[in-house]
């Protein structure tokens, strides 16, 4: 792997991939056939090689019957454009997302960006106020004209939209209710038209112009806003213009192209790639690297609502899947579930990839030797990057602790807390740059300042060294983020809902490890005067109750896996002298008395 000793770069020992050198949105990219997005002349590097995705199978429903081949999508996609164009959302519009997979979330994304539109995914599983700050933070510059909703998340739509002062009349379900859904679900649903019911009434009407980029727009017109809380702090909107991720699909491509090649579908020998679409795709991971760089590759995926054990393994079986890409407690579980696992057949699985969060050694080991017919590794990326910087390849012997080799077009640099470049093996931040790298924060110019410096690399926040073969290690994170089964969750957001309780005069809330999810919250508290008082009259029951209505605050405002797993309660809380939280001291306690209960046993 090239390191240059002066600059302090690392680059993947491999030619560059070719940037479309025409701007394209994300629709142009997908939709066009003669794949002149990665053919155009000029520039740098070499082509990745598309086959046609004409009469490709592209998505299908794990639920149903459904199923759309490229045409279809095409047609699909074009319907809910001219159905949203006729609903007010145009050039410069945000569609916001509030939905569980669904075989039409990618359409109506690139029906988004075919009208010059914006889409911001939002996790289906938030609570009103975490939707409403989506939604208000996004229409302040790019107005949310259409919020496309699962009629099980109907309610917090709507709350959300009362507490952010929005009309409901910008709902729209993606799908009607389902069979089994509450009777009270069903009923307010009903007040709300489905995607279906627009098209149909829209159907007549003449496609509206098909928004076009202009030269100077490849890298600044936005395609997604997707939130991320970046290295720190509350969430915030990550501005990713649709340069970028053609971009990352491209480096994607060529990357595999070039180790083990996917093998575009052919749905009348049923031979080919087939990949699981579990992960959901509000998420920067399921939203790149598995619904766009797939359907790329012409490799179709297997959409599921959620992940749910018995289903997933019954679709593995089914469709013949060839390349799951996980997170760490799938991954585990498919370990751990032998009894499960082993009522189906997964011979069909070529390749794993976990990404999100670290997998250890000994996991890969385990899995390695109950699957051996299975490549499996990791990855490493974020929202900022969007997405991938460094992958693994399928080779049996590829080291499991690694997050893989540098994607092409990606140049990265070790850093000490000094600010010099470190050579190989030697431990420090890990910064990258490349033509993925989101634009920075919406309306935040101190967290974009602090992320992306002017020499254009992001600053991860996440500890690492790449070694001379180009293997790169992420060994611990500066940032204060706590991954848990993959997500984000900021400890400033607990610490800030806390200290609302009546009973909390100081807070701190450090990621501790889990076995399943990898980090889960912990508060460390220090209770107010009367709640101390009361604790020390009415002893450990008094205690276990006001632990109970810590949780209970935190679990009846945000999502589950914001949710505390533990509450310890200390005299007060560390700090330094300007008052910066020492959370490092906190975690160094949590271990210690960690490894006292081990020795007590």
């Amino acid at each position: 792997m090239p390191f240059d000793a002066k600059t302090g770069i690392y680059t993947r020992d491999l030619p560059r991939v070719q940037l479309p050198q025409r701007p394209l949105s994300i629709y142009d990219f997908l939709f066009d056939p003669d794949n002149s997005a990665a053919s155009a002349v000029g520039g740098p590097g070499v082509h990745t090689k598309r086959a046609d995705p004409t009469g490709r199978l592209w998505l299908i429903d794990a639920a149903s019957s459904r199923q759309y081949t490229y045409e279809d999508a095409r047609a699909r996609t074009d319907d809910l454009a001219r159905a949203f164009y006729a609903k007010g959302l145009k050039e410069g519009d945000t569609l916001l997302v509030f939905s569980p997979n669904d075989i039409d979330y990618g359409p109506a994304v690139w029906a988004t960006f075919r009208n010059g539109g914006v889409a911001s995914c939002a996790n289906p599983a938030y609570m009103p106020a975490e939707l409403a700050h989506q939604i208000d933070t996004v229409h302040k510059h790019h107005p949310v004209k259409l919020m496309l909703v699962h009629p099980d998340a109907i309610e917090t739509a709507v709350k959300a939209c009362e507490n952010a002062k929005f009309s409901t009349e910008m709902i729209v379900l993606i799908r009607p209710p389902l069979a089994e859904s509450p009777a009270n679900t069903k009923s307010l649903a009903a007040g709300f038209p489905t995607l279906d019911d627009l098209v149909a009434s829209t159907r007549e009407q003449p496609l509206p112009p098909r928004f076009s980029l202009k030269p100077d727009e490849a890298r600044t017109r936005l395609a997604f806003l997707s939130f991320s809380s970046g290295t720190t702090g509350v969430p915030k909107a990550v501005m990713i213009p649709h340069a970028a991720v053609i971009a990352n699909v491209l480096q994607d491509a060529l990357h595999w192209e070039r180790t083990t090649p996917f093998v575009p579908y052919d749905a009348k020998a049923k031979k080919g790639d087939v990949i699981m679409g579990a992960l959901p795709f509000y998420h920067i991971y399921g939203l790149v690297v598995i619904l766009h760089h797939s359907l790329y590759q012409n490799t179709p995926v297997v959409v599921h609502a959620k992940f749910e054990p018995r289903a997933f393994l019954q679709s593995i079986q089914d469709h013949r899947i060839t390349t799951l890409y996980l997170v760490p407690p799938q991954v585990i579980f498919m370990v751990k579930q032998d009894e499960l696992v082993r009522q189906f057949d997964l011979s069909s699985v070529r390749m794993v990839m976990a990404g999100a969060a670290p997998l250890t050694d000994e996991t890969i080991a385990l899995f390695r030797k109950r699957f051996p017919h299975i490549s499996v590794g990791q990855g490493y990326g974020m929202t900022e990057s969007s997405t991938i910087i460094s992958t693994m390849d399928a080779s049996p012997d590829f080291p499991g602790s690694s997050a893989g080799l540098l994607l092409p077009n990606v140049e990265a640099k070790i850093v000490s807390p000094e600010g010099k470049a470190l050579p190989p093996n030697e431990v420090g931040e890990l910064w990258s740059r490349g033509p993925s790298n989101a634009l920075g924060y919406l309306n935040n110019d101190k967290a974009t300042a602090e992320t992306f410096d002017k020499e254009g690399f992001l600053h991860t926040g996440d500890e690492a060294f790449l070694t001379e073969s180009g293997m790169l290690t992420i060994t611990d994170r500066i940032k204060e983020l706590i991954k848990c089964s993959g997500f984000q969750v900021a400890p400033a957001e607990l610490e800030g809902h806390l200290l609302a309780h009546e009973d909390v005069q100081d807070v701190c809330v450090i990621g501790v490890p889990d076995d399943r999810k990898g980090e889960v919250p912990k508060a460390y508290v220090v209770m107010s005067p009367p709640a101390a008082s009361r604790v020390k009259a009415g002893g450990s029951k008094a205690e276990a109750d006001l632990v109970a209505s810590i949780k209970k605050f935190v679990a009846d405002h945000k999502i589950k896996y914001k949710h505390l797993a533990e509450v310890e309660f200390i005299e007060a809380i560390p700090k330094t002298p300007s008052g910066k939280l020492l959370r490092r001291d906190l975690r160094t306690l949590h271990a210690q008395k960690g490894k006292k209960n081990k020795e007590k046993l």
